[in-house]
């Protein structure tokens, strides 16, 4: 009997399923998400994945090993604040450190659009947690954890009872120092969970024991905002898929490249923000691998949203002040910029007349017009179907129809209060959106150091295919690649990656480092690793399976920003501190240019971590098919738009799954594939790979 391994990644308008088997089959599904209950698209789409197997839901999920799982959950609760209301419990005296913020709060997360109107922005709105529901209890440690006024349990007992009745239904804790002697918090804790065990809680010495009075507690409070929701999601996709017959934990996608149980993500469940895309970005770095291909240039255009992502040197790149609706939070991410440029992104007219696309999307409900879901604003989408660039008959493999006079209808209406022709307006919204794509593009690779030059750009999601060459076309990249399962590419990257849990506290030390500091340094790590494989025991694995691994983040002295580098692999003693300061200073001057560190000023050692990775199964090697040679036949001709030629062009169109290793097709052509269509403009050429890839070169 085959098993399976599943991955399905929820998206703002598909819900993706990848099946692959240990014989190294695969299949790849979509449906529609269900804003609603999530869990229903989740099954949806493993329903299709199961018929395309000749198997029903309940005979897949029976025979699977391994289901992974990224959700959008959190994000949504958060962005549509639809979250759990939430009290905070602080030190007195820094009640307000929320409220007030970082300089930079009204900014943070903004395009630069908008950053240059900053007199007229404001910080985020509704605040996570209102001044009402925040109270200042009498504590205080200093910063060596020496405990200065005591802990009154009366006051805090009073204080959470006076919260609940106000109708808190979840709490976070953050006082100041905590990540120093976490006793005070840990006294907080004991009481609530005694008198109000049903309360979800968030202490912050759990959560995030880090440097960052901001920081920490906007994480704590997070944490208790989204985890009611996200709990009570996964408790009810983990009984639907028990109820069609899988017995195996459920793994869920985390922010930071790995995956976690479900048990772990209840308690912190901050780590699944934003941790949709980063399926793709593993999936990159896979594919860069399979393809010699060290720098990749990760994009991925959905139905809400465009990503960009990077890999160099066959590394993954970090964002280590990740900002999510404009709050800036504390823990480590794989690095994924996003604009709200997707296929659902729709096009408006602003204050001075303009032509606009975007941020704001039709979503899957009720989606763009040409989907006949409701949706009558227009979108990218619509757009690509008046340019004639989306077979209406072969959205979804067939299973999607879409309506092209609906979406003419759409853009018509725009048209007419621009007093433009329709083709012009659809032309405008698809460059539009390009552009912004190009442009993050290049804010993500130039403005950070890198040649896009040096690069090949990998073009996935169910909308990236058609808007690739274009987007590309001003990058310079090497080439730019199609993966063969573009359209179910991040909910692929899922299977390639580990289970990971990670531990860190900040240590702040300067040098010159003594042997006592060495010996302190040791007994840190050694106190983290237990944590981390004390997480992995709860989660019934082998912890002789786990890899453990050092870093410590070091900044220059008087600085506030810190470069991450690889921690010692043997006992910390004086030299073990000399190479960690010289990695630190190559380090800098690579991120920052030549001859930017200061050789002559103290370092500071400041955040030390230990992440543990213990490997899960995967068969998700790339099978090569038959080689054949030249154009392949095609299966029909449409005319498209291209504003190259400023004119409709006959097109050919070939099926994708007619494509094989060597095949070449000279634009102007589209092909069709299940969830996807690749558009191929005039003076581009696309070739197969050997892995089913299509690569487009000018």
């Amino acid at each position: 009997m085959k098993r399976y391994r599943i991955a399905v990644d929820i998206g703002g308008t598909f819900t993706d399923c990848v099946v692959l088997d240990a014989e190294g089959g695969r299949r790849m599904a979509k449906s529609l998400t269900t804003p609603d209950d999530a869990s229903q698209g989740v099954l949806d789409a493993v329903a299709v994945a199961a018929r395309d197997l000749g198997l029903n839901t309940s005979e897949l999920l029976s025979r699977t090993v391994d289901f992974v799982h990224g959700s959008t959950i959190g994000t949504n609760t958060l962005v549509q604040r639809s979250g759990a209301r939430t009290g905070l419990l602080a030190t007195r005296g820094h009640e307000d450190s929320m409220i007030i913020g970082r300089v930079r709060q009204k900014v943070a997360g903004l395009p630069e659009s908008q950053r240059i109107h900053v007199a007229h922005l404001h910080k985020a709105e509704p605040p996570l947690v209102p001044r009402k529901d925040i109270r200042g209890i009498n504590e205080r440690v200093d910063a060596r954890g020496n405990v200065l006024v005591r802990l009154d349990h009366g006051e805090v007992e009073r204080a959470v009872d006076d919260l609940v009745g106000g109708g808190i239904e979840a709490l976070a804790v953050c006082f100041l120092w905590s990540f120093v002697n976490p006793e005070h918090e840990r006294q907080v804790k004991a009481i609530v969970q005694a008198k109000y065990p049903q309360l979800y809680l968030t202490i912050s010495s759990d959560l995030i024991p880090l440097l960052g009075e901001y920081e920490r507690c906007v994480s704590t409070c997070l944490n208790s905002y989204i985890g009611p929701a996200l709990q009570r999601y996964l408790s009810r996709l983990e009984a639907r898929l028990k109820e069609h017959g899988y017995v195996n934990s459920l793994l869920i996608m985390q922010l930071n490249g790995g995956l976690s149980t479900v048990e772990a993500i209840k308690e912190k469940p901050i780590l699944t923000l934003d941790s949709g895309p980063v399926g793709g970005i593993l999936q990159s770095k896979y594919f860069g691998e399979l393809n010699g291909q060290g720098n990749v240039i990760c994009t991925d255009v959905g139905g809400t949203t465009f990503d960009v992502g990077l890999i160099f040197g066959g590394e993954l790149q970090l964002d280590s002040e990740p900002v999510i609706d404009q709050y800036a939070y504390a823990l480590p991410k794989v690095l994924v910029k996003s604009i709200g440029a997707g296929g659902g992104s729709i096009a408006w007219i602003d204050r001075g007349g303009a032509l606009r696309v975007g941020p704001r999307s039709a979503g899957a409900v009720p989606g763009p017009a040409c989907y006949g879901q409701g949706g009558t604003e227009p979108t990218v989408t619509d757009a690509d179907v008046v340019l004639g660039y989306l077979n209406p008959e072969n959205a979804l493999g067939g299973r999607l129809r879409l309506d092209p006079t609906a979406a003419h209808g759409a853009i018509q209406r725009v048209a007419d209060k621009l007093g433009m022709d329709e083709i012009e307006v659809a032309c405008g919204m698809f460059g539009i959106a390009n552009a912004q794509m190009a442009d993050l593009i290049r804010k993500s690779t130039v403005e950070k150091g890198f040649d896009p030059r040096d690069f090949i750009l990998l073009a996935y999601g169910g909308a990236g295919p058609v808007h690739a060459a274009f987007y590309a076309a001003d990058t310079g990249v090497i080439a730019t690649f199609i993966p063969a399962e573009s359209s179910v590419f991040s909910a692929f990257g899922m299977l390639t990656t580990d289970m990971l849990f990670h531990a860190e506290i900040t240590l702040q030390l300067r040098t010159p480092v003594t042997h006592e500091h060495c010996v302190r340094i040791e007994r840190v790590y050694q106190q983290l690793e237990v944590q981390v494989c004390e997480r992995f025991r709860r989660s019934n694995v082998d912890v002789s399976q786990i890899a453990l691994n050092r870093t410590v983040d070091m900044r220059f002295a008087m600085q506030v920003h810190e470069l991450s580098v690889p921690g010692p692999v043997r006992q910390m003693d004086e030299a073990g501190v000399e190479t960690l300061i010289i990695a630190f200073k190559e380090k800098y001057e690579f991120t920052y240019g030549k001859n930017t560190a200061f050789s002559g000023t103290n370092v500071e050692l400041t955040t030390f971590r230990v992440v543990g990775r213990v490997p899960v199964s995967r068969f998700t090697s790339l099978g090569e098919n038959v080689r054949a040679t030249g154009r392949p036949p095609c299966y029909g001709q449409r005319p498209a738009y291209f504003e190259s030629e400023k004119r409709f062009v006959p097109t050919d169109r070939f099926h994708g799954e007619a494509l094989r290793p060597g095949h070449v097709i000279e634009g102007p052509a589209i092909i069709d594939r299940m969830g996807d269509t690749i558009v191929i403009p005039p003076q581009v050429t696309g070739s197969v790979d050997r892995h089913g890839n299509v690569v487009l070169r000018s």
